[in-house]
């Protein structure tokens, strides 16, 4: 017989979905195999269609569904595709418990699609394109775990476009002959006064070490030995090496596809609690639904809550009884292009040995057309990315994350029993993709890690250009994780990063992203008062996506020295950094900017055969460098920096009258939108797809989050954050008693 009594500890102990008023799930369990099994499960029931986009975006399998439209894509990414075999082989090597938590998932996930078809109830992007799901496996998940390492932790392999930006030179009449001093101005290896996430007096190396050590006559030899492929083969394989066609078609289904994030983490001396508050937001894109979703575990010996990735087992920005963590982009060089001459059609050479290219064939399925099949080719360092039949030279990808992205993942069921520094130091090793991680303890530390598996380039190297394959250059290791740029407990009581550079020894490599001005600035700006409350670090937030203080520093002082007389130039001196809606100070000073890069740079260099690649190759950094006459080559020319400033402010008051009209009064700056399926546009879009506030206190933490639209990708929970989103607001998180 049952008693009352023992019927509700039987109760307690039944696995369960509970969800709150905006449908985001808490599972409690007895177990992590069942809390797994249920958190598969909950997804599907929220996410099902998504989970489909995913996989076979992942998988380049898309075409299989949506024809010809999507081959350039799939095309793409069995360019770099892991062979089932490869996969098998990696989910062996998982940890056990990490493995049984995946099998779960995958359980989860085809219990509820068992049950959708029975119902009738699958999502109507099945019947709209005539298939049915097949049942989830564990390749999926390994899939859609490596699309998201290599999205948001790769790191490097701008050499491509790097050695294209080279050939396009040798064909500008003005710098042909200087080539290496624009390289050495727009790709510039160590800005000392870029803003750093680890101050000066944090940094606890003892040694910095040695990842790149070249000088001019290196550069100059480096570029001489190098095949001269021609620029249409190496634009092809710039797209390749970024993935823009894949890029493209997961951006339209609501899958992970672009990279991002900011941070912020108070200490208790800096908090006005007297407890550590951490900020998260990774910036991920604002799709419909969104690229992330949000769930709650808890089970005798597992207790975690916050964001997870739809079709990966586990939680991967979040925080427990113990601790919060989040991530940004890391950008660190971490990758190489190797380019091995060819021998023939088949055989290349690599550090003087010969090789046959290995020759793997995928079948991509193509609606409404016969199966193709695509050849992915590799080297031993990795995929091919560009074979020159112009220059006999193979260009290959070495990568220190090739086939372990999926240990990277199942790192993360470490972070969950985490509850000291050291903790985050052991996850922190294990991570060969490139991360900025940010932890708080409930026991009041907050800290840093810079995630990745740097390699040792040899010397003479240019890290900018493709790697001759050469004995002598192949990679001598990897960084030791203990050098690698971190802190804990820093003097400020403050730590911020918005993918800035990790410390100030740190390179560039090839990727000239950091500078003087660089965005990561404009945090810190809100967030000098002496005491932090959460609703200050809420605010810095809020103010970040709205004002540019950082490229108003750089500019201002340049503009208003040498105003155009022309009554709309006063804007520009009234400008104060905030672009706020509907206000056209914001517009002439962004217009002037435009302008600004064109008087000094076009007539020289070109337009790189795109103006946005125009835009994203000359940084503030470069723009004030050049005014300054401070760069290698003269880009100022005959006229001096002033004469230069007012040409600028001229042409983009014309433009600015020509689309906005003469009465200046009537101009208005428009920020970037969210915009949500069928819903009002969102002003100011320069915020976190998901953002994650945890709060310390004497007992147990608490937490908020937002990530819009909503939960699910229809039903009623489908939008029940936009009204948070629209009003920077937060909702509270599901926590533990």
């Amino acid at each position: 017989m049952i008693t009352a009594a023992l019927a509700g500890i039987l109760l307690a102990q039944t696995p369960t979905i509970t969800r709150d008023s905006y449908g985001v799930p808490m599972i409690k369990a007895q177990t992590q195999a069942e809390a797994f099994r249920l958190m598969g499960q909950a997804i599907a029931e929220d996410r099902l269609w998504q989970l489909e986009m995913a996989r076979r975006s992942s998988l380049g399998q898309m075409s299989e569904v949506f024809g010809a439209s999507t081959v350039a894509a799939d095309t793409a990414t069995l360019q770099k595709q892991y062979t089932p075999e490869e996969y098998a082989d990696m989910i062996d090597q998982l940890p056990t418990n990490v493995k049984v938590a995946w099998s779960a998932y995958v359980q989860g996930i085809n219990d509820t699609i068992t049950n959708r078809v029975a119902t009738n109830t699958l999502p109507e992007g099945y019947a709209t394109n005539g298939f049915t799901p097949r049942p989830w496996t564990l390749t999926d998940s390994a899939a859609i775990a490596v699309n998201l390492s290599r999205q948001f932790g790769q790191g490097g392999a701008g050499e491509l476009r790097n050695y294209a930006l080279v050939q396009y030179l040798r064909t500008r009449p003005a710098v042909r002959d200087n080539i290496l001093d624009v390289l050495d101005d727009l790709a510039w290896q160590n800005e000392p006064l870029a803003p750093t996430t680890v101050d000066k007096r944090d940094d606890v190396t003892l040694r910095a070490p040695e990842i790149f050590n070249f000088n001019r006559p290196e550069s100059e030899a480096h570029l001489k030995a190098l095949p001269n492929t021609n620029l249409l083969e190496l634009a092809g394989a710039v797209r390749l090496a970024s993935m823009e066609d894949a890029k493209l078609v997961a951006e339209s289904n609501s899958v992970v596809h672009k990279m991002g994030s900011y941070a912020i983490v108070v200490s208790p001396r800096r908090s006005t609690t007297n407890h550590p508050i951490l900020l998260t937001a990774p910036q991920m894109g604002h799709n419909t639904p969104s690229v992330v979703h949000e769930a709650a575990i808890e089970t005798p010996d597992l207790k975690v809550a916050g964001m997870n990735v739809p079709g990966i087992p586990g939680i991967v920005i979040g925080y427990t009884p113990h601790a919060a963590w989040g991530f940004t982009s890391g950008v660190a060089d971490l990758e190489d292009i190797f380019v091995s001459p060819l021998k023939d059609s088949e055989t290349y050479t690599s550090a003087d040995i010969d090789y046959k290219l290995d020759e793997i064939p995928f079948t991509l399925k193509v609606k409404g057309e016969p199966d193709r099949t695509i050849t992915q080719l590799r080297t031993i360092h990795g995929p091919v990315l560009l074979k020159s039949t112009s220059s006999k030279a193979v260009y290959s990808l070495r990568s220190p994350f090739w086939k372990r992205e999926i240990a990277s993942t199942a790192a993360l069921f470490d972070l969950y029993a985490a509850k000291q520094p050291s903790d985050f130091s052991i996850f922190a090793a294990k991570i060969p993709v490139s991360f900025n991680l940010f932890f708080a303890t409930k026991q009041g530390d907050i800290g840093y890690r810079f995630c990745g598996f740097m390699p040792i380039r040899a010397r003479g190297i240019d890290p900018r250009l493709p790697t001759l394959d050469t004995k002598e250059n192949q990679w001598r290791g990897f960084v030791s994780s203990v050098d690698m740029p971190r802190a804990d407990n820093p003097a400020s009581g403050l730590l911020t990063n918005w993918n800035n550079k990790p410390i100030a020894w740190w390179p560039n490599g090839d990727t000239p992203v950091w500078g003087r001005y660089f965005r990561s600035k404009n945090i810190p700006f809100y967030l000098e008062s002496p005491k932090l409350s959460p609703d200050l670090v809420e605010r810095a937030a809020f103010n970040i996506a709205r004002e540019d203080h950082d490229t108003f520093q750089a500019f201002q002082p340049q503009f208003t020295q040498s105003l155009a007389p022309h009554r709309a130039s006063s804007l520009l001196r009234d400008y104060n950094g905030k672009n706020l809606i509907g206000t056209p100070e914001p517009l002439v000073f962004n217009e002037t900017i435009t302008q600004l890069r064109r008087e000094l740079f076009l007539n020289q260099l070109g337009n790189f055969t795109a103006d946005n690649l125009f835009i994203q190759v000359l940084q503030p950094d470069v723009i004030i460098n050049a005014l300054n006459g401070t760069t290698k080559f003269n880009y100022l020319g005959t006229r001096t920096k002033s004469e230069v400033i007012t040409a600028a402010q001229t042409k983009a008051i014309e433009s600015l009258e020509q689309s906005q009209g003469t009465n200046f009064a009537n101009w208005k700056f428009t920020p970037g939108q969210i915009r949500y399926n069928n819903q009002e546009p969102i002003p100011y879009n320069a915020r976190g797809t998901y953002i994650q506030i945890t709060e310390f206190g004497p007992y147990w933490p608490s937490a908020r989050s937002v990530a819009g639209p909503g939960v699910s990708e229809t039903g009623p929970n489908a939008t029940t954050q936009i009204p948070l989103i629209r009003d920077w607001k937060y909702k509270v998180m599901w926590g533990w008693e």
